[in-house]
């Protein structure tokens, strides 16, 4: 129990630092006001796109582009956030050192602050969706059971984003000039090969089979099936969504396995070169 409890303390610590970083830069009226400006602009960019793209029309594609639009926020904001941390901490608040040698696991202290940002994002991902809703006559045409497949798919792909955030944020622990280029590029990769915005089938070749296997592949399209009844990648179509749980699953834990393995490795590599402390930026 004593560990637990300690797991649970350090956790709240990181979460509460997090929200804190996240929301403390001003007023709280004025937070609230960007925190429904920033999903609403990225939905009104998205939409614009669509509409020029469709010449005015509008037609089944856009349910899915709303659905994958709120889904990817989570991986900008969570996924590729934890990899940020890494940058902010030890670049701009120089204080990476510091939480390296407290008795604080850097494993529990990336996952505090990811949980302030997975919350926030939460929050974006739901306004986006509920503006289509009302504002684009977007029509859900859930499947059976959703009720029961919504939260049990949103939590195994909210866990894969923050596995896949301990991969990033490793390989910024070992790069100490390129680690925002790295991360800014990667969000843009898997825009694309996850299928958020277009179908991984438009891809080429090995470009949609890789997507295939990128746990964030299945999460979005797993829940636009659920939500509308359907996916939009051909090798999905015809899968069920249990069939797509569990291969999610698996994902996670084959994932989970290496990438635990190669955070350790990586945290022990950049305190023998000194790269803990290394500021590159400014």
């Amino acid at each position: 129990m004593g560990i637990i409890k300690k797991f649970l303390n350090d956790f709240k610590s990181s979460f509460y630092l997090g929200w804190k970083i996240e929301s403390n830069w001003t007023d709280p009226l004025l937070f609230l006001i960007y925190s429904l400006a920033k999903p609403l602009s990225s939905a009104f960019i998205l939409i614009f796109m669509y509409m020029i793209i469709s010449q005015g029309q509008m037609n089944e594609m856009l349910p899915h582009l709303i659905i994958g639009n709120a889904l990817h926020l989570y991986t900008a904001n969570v996924l590729f956030g934890m990899a940020w941390t890494v940058i902010d901490d030890r670049e701009f608040y120089e204080t990476l050192k510091y939480v390296y040698i407290s008795p604080v696991s850097m494993f529990q202290f990336l996952a505090g602050r990811g949980f302030a940002k997975y919350l926030i994002t939460t929050i974006s991902s739901f306004i986006i969706i509920i503006f289509g809703f009302i504002f684009l006559n977007v029509r859900f045409t859930p499947i059976a059971s959703w009720y029961i497949y919504f939260p049990i798919f949103l939590f195994i792909g909210s866990i894969s984003l923050f596995i896949i955030g301990y991969f990033f944020a490793g390989i910024n622990f070992l790069i100490s000039r390129q680690g925002s280029f790295l991360t800014q590029s990667a969000a843009g990769v898997f825009l694309l090969l996850t299928g958020a915005i277009f179908p991984i089938d438009t891809f080429p070749g090995f470009l949609g089979k890789v997507g295939i296997y990128i746990p964030q592949t299945i999460w979005i399209d797993g829940m636009r099936k659920i939500l509308l009844g359907d996916g939009w990648n051909s090798f999905f179509i015809n899968m069920s969504i249990n069939r797509m749980l569990s291969m999610l699953i698996i994902e996670n834990i084959i994932y989970f396995i290496i990438i635990f393995l190669f955070f350790n490795f990586s945290l022990k590599i950049s305190r023998q070169r000194g790269l803990i402390d290394q500021r590159t930026m400014g």
